[in-house]
């Protein structure tokens, strides 16, 4: 599909202002060979059409930002929730058993927002030989 020099708006108040001056110039148009009925039908039909499909688009992005805010929202509540009952985990089993442990590997893989990457390992240090 190739794209338009025209904006949508502009294209449905072209195609509109097209139709009144179809209905404007009827006689003459008709006069001339032109079909002007078959022709605004089908121009008011793919004008309106269009414009219809066009509100139903715009309504859609609105109800993704509104939805997206709300993810958003409940994503952090996740964090926070989880966050803080592994906590709980841990000082329930002592921080230092090996329980708290695991429960402390939990515990690293949690992440604030933006950070959706797995935790890299540390790097290893090198010890040298001794002579």
């Amino acid at each position: 599909m190739k794209k338009m020099s025209t904006t949508q708006t502009e294209t449905i108040g072209v195609g509109r202002t097209v139709s009144k001056q179809l209905e404007m110039e009827k006689p003459a148009l008709e006069k001339g060979g032109m079909n002007v009925v078959t022709s605004k039908a089908n121009l008011d039909f793919a004008v309106e059409d269009a414009a219809v499909t066009n509100a139903t688009q715009e309504s859609l992005k609105h109800q993704l930002a509104d939805i997206t805010k709300l993810v958003e929202a409940k994503m952090h509540r996740a964090y926070v929730v989880t966050s803080g009952t592994v906590d709980m985990m841990m000082a329930a089993v002592e921080k230092n058993s090996e329980s708290a442990k695991v429960f402390q590997r939990l515990r690293s893989k949690i992440r604030q927002a933006g950070d959706q990457t797995a935790a890299e390992p540390l790097p290893v240090p090198v010890q040298e030989a001794t002579k």
